[in-house]
C-alpha cells in the first residue's frame, strides 16, 4: 500500500468550556481512496474535517502530511497544503456565475486558468462535470450547487478533498452521480474523505471507512467484506431495525384540512402548483415524495399559511386546528443560531405563560422544561444554555424536530426530517412521528427519502412538475411504482383528476 497523503496522530480537541469532541484519533487517508467517516450525531466527525481543514486546531496530538507534521492555523494554511474542503452547507455567492465562482477562490497563477470559458470547462471536464460557466449560480438546482462546491475545493491543485454530509440533498439518482465524479477525483490520485450516515452508501462506494463513536475511534478497515449490521452495531452501539413499519396501520379520522383545485402560478425555478386536490385527516400519515423542485416547497409552504393561492381554497375543519412546523431549511426557517438551546426549543412559548414571571424570563422553569426536552430527544449538548450554532447539524435538527413535537398540534408538516441525521436518531424521529399519529395527529411528511416513507406513511402522494402524478398505498407502495411515478411525462404535462384523501 502507498503511504498516506494525511494522518491523524492521536489528536484530541478539547473546547474552552470542557468538553471534549475528540480523544487520541489515529486516522489515515490513502491516495485513489475514498475513505468515509461514519457516527452518530456529535461524535466528533464535523471536529475532525474543521482540525484538517485549519478551522480548529488540536488540543493534543497532529496533522501530518506525508509523514511531516503541518500545523493548519486556518483554512488558508490547509489549502496552501493541497487540501479542501466541502462543507454541508454551501459557501457560494449565489449571484455569481460558475466561473466568477472559481475564480474567486484561485490562488495566483491558478487565476490564469479560468479567464476562458474553454479553459474552464476543460476543467470541469477533467473530473466528468459538465456546467455552463456563465450560468449564475443561485438558479441552479442544488445537485449541481453542489458540483460547483467541489469544483472549488479542487481548483488549487488539491490532493485532500473533504466532504461534509454531501449526499444529505440528494436524490438516489443524484448520489450516483455525486459519487461517479469523487471516483473520477480519485482517479488522479486525490484522497477523499466523506462524512455520512447512510452506511448502504458506504458499502457501496467508499474503499474504506472509520467510524467514531463519542470522540474515540470505534473500528476501521476496508469496506469489503463488511456488512451494514455491522456497521450499525459499530456506530450506535445496538442494532437498528431500519426496514420494519414504523405504527400501525391506521384509517382516516375526521377531516383537518381540504385543498380544493389550488393553483400557483410558475416562477423563476419554481413549477408552481397545478390543480392541487387534498383531503388531510385526523390520525394518518401521509408522505410526500418526489424529485426535488417539483412542487413540494411550494406545497409546504400553501400549507403552513406562508404562501397565498392564485386561485383555488385552503379551509381548516374548525378554528382549533393547530400546526406545528419542521421546515427544510433549518439555519434559516428553524432556528436562532446564536440564541442557546433552551430557547430554540422553547420558542415562541418562552414569551409568555409559566416561562415569564414579573415581565422576566423564567430562567429556572426554562432549564428545567428544555433539559427534559434535551434528554427525551437525545440531543448532544454540553449545556442547555450552549449555542445551537455550536452543536452538530444533526443535533440541530433535533432541537427543530423536538419543538414541533413538543406543540401538541393538530397538524404536524414535516420536511426532510431527518435531514443529516444518524441511523438511530432517524429512527427515533420517525419512531415519534409514527406514535403522533397514532394518538390522532395528522402528520404530512416531505420527503427525498423514499424508504423512510414506505416505512412510515399510510399513503404516498408524489409530485411531478407541481401536480399530483400518482398516489399510492398499502402493496403499491414500492421504490418501483413511486420512482415511475417520479420520473413519467404524465405529472407535467396532464391534469390528475380527483381528490387525493390523506
Amino acid at each position: 500500500m502507498s503511504s498516506p497523503l494525511i494522518e491523524l496522530d492521536h489528536v484530541s480537541k478539547r473546547y474552552p468550556n470542557g468538553f471534549l469532541a475528540l480523544e487520541k484519533v489515529n486516522l489515515a487517508f490513502y491516495p485513489g481512496e475514498i475513505h468515509a467517516l461514519l457516527g452518530e450525531n456529535g461524535a466528533g466527525k464535523s471536529t475532525l474535517m474543521n482540525i484538517l481543514y485549519g478551522v480548529h486546531e488540536p488540543t493534543e496530538g497532529g496533522v501530518l502530511m506525508n509523514g511531516r507534521q503541518v500545523i493548519h492555523r486556518r483554512p488558508a494554511d490547509a489549502i496552501a497544503n493541497g487540501i479542501g474542503m466541502v462543507h454541508q452547507h454551501f459557501k457560494l455567492v449565489a449571484s455569481f456565475t460558475v466561473a466568477e465562482n472559481l475564480a474567486l477562490v484561485a490562488r495566483g497563477d491558478r487565476r490564469k486558468a479560468f479567464r476562458r470559458p474553454a479553459d474552464i470547462r476543460a476543467f470541469m471536464q477533467n473530473y466528468g462535470v459538465e456546467l455552463d460557466p456563465a450560468a449564475v449560480v443561485g438558479h441552479l438546482p442544488l445537485a449541481l450547487q453542489q458540483r460547483v462546491e467541489i469544483l472549488k475545493a479542487l481548483v488549487n491543485d488539491t490532493r485532500v478533498l473533504l466532504l461534509d454530509e454531501p449526499s444529505t440533498i440528494l436524490t438516489p439518482t443524484e448520489i450516483t452521480a455525486l459519487y461517479a465524479t469523487v471516483r473520477r477525483i480519485c482517479e488522479k490520485g486525490t484522497a477523499v474523505a466523506v462524512v455520512t450516515h447512510n452506511v448502504d452508501e458506504v458499502l457501496a462506494n467508499a474503499d474504506r471507512y472509520t467510524i467514531l463513536r463519542r470522540g474515540k475511534t470505534n473500528g476501521s478497515g476496508p469496506t469489503r467484506g463488511c456488512t451494514p449490521e455491522e456497521l450499525v452495531e459499530k456506530i450506535v452501539g445496538r442494532a437498528v431495525a431500519t426496514g420494519t413499519r414504523l405504527g400501525a396501520h391506521r384509517q382516516a379520522g375526521d377531516e383537518r384540512m381540504r385543498v380544493s383545485a389550488v393553483n400557483l402560478r410558475p416562477s423563476s425555478g419554481s413549477p408552481g402548483l397545478h390543480d392541487i386536490n387534498l383531503v388531510l385527516s385526523a390520525g394518518e400519515v401521509i408522505g410526500v415524495a418526489g424529485v426535488e423542485g417539483n412542487g413540494q416547497t411550494e406545497l409546504f409552504e400553501l400549507l403552513a399559511g406562508q404562501r397565498q393561492a392564485d386561485s383555488g381554497t385552503l379551509r381548516r375543519s374548525h378554528a382549533a386546528i393547530t400546526l406545528a412546523l419542521v421546515p427544510q431549511d433549518r439555519h434559516h426557517e428553524g432556528l436562532s443560531l446564536d440564541l442557546p438551546v433552551s430557547h430554540n426549543l422553547l420558542y415562541p412559548k418562552i414569551m409568555q405563560g409559566e416561562y415569564r414571571r414579573f415581565g422576566l424570563l423564567h430562567h429556572a422553569a426554562i432549564a428545567t422544561r428544555a433539559q427534559e426536552m434535551i434528554e427525551q430527544s437525545d440531543i448532544r449538548t454540553h449545556s442547555h444554555a450552549s449555542p445551537a450554532r455550536s452543536l452538530s447539524g444533526g443535533n440541530q435538527q433535533k432541537i427543530v424536530v423536538a419543538r414541533a413535537m413538543a406543540e401538541s398540534a393538530s397538524i404536524v408538516l414535516v420536511y426532510q426530517p431527518t435531514r443529516g441525521l444518524d441511523m438511530a436518531a432517524a429512527d427515533t424521529v420517525l419512531t415519534r412521528l409514527a406514535d403522533a399519529a397514532d394518538a390522532g395527529t395528522t402528520v404530512m411528511i416531505i420527503s427525498s427519502n423514499i424508504e423512510e416513507l414506505i416505512r412510515l406513511a399510510d399513503r404516498i402522494v408524489v409530485m411531478n412538475g407541481g401536480r399530483i402524478s400518482g398516489e399510492v398505498s398499502g402493496d403499491e407502495m414500492t421504490i418501483e411504482k413511486i420512482g415511475s411515478l417520479m420520473t413519467s411525462s404524465q405529472g407535467r404535462s396532464s391534469n390528475v383528476a380527483g381528490e387525493h384523501h390523506v
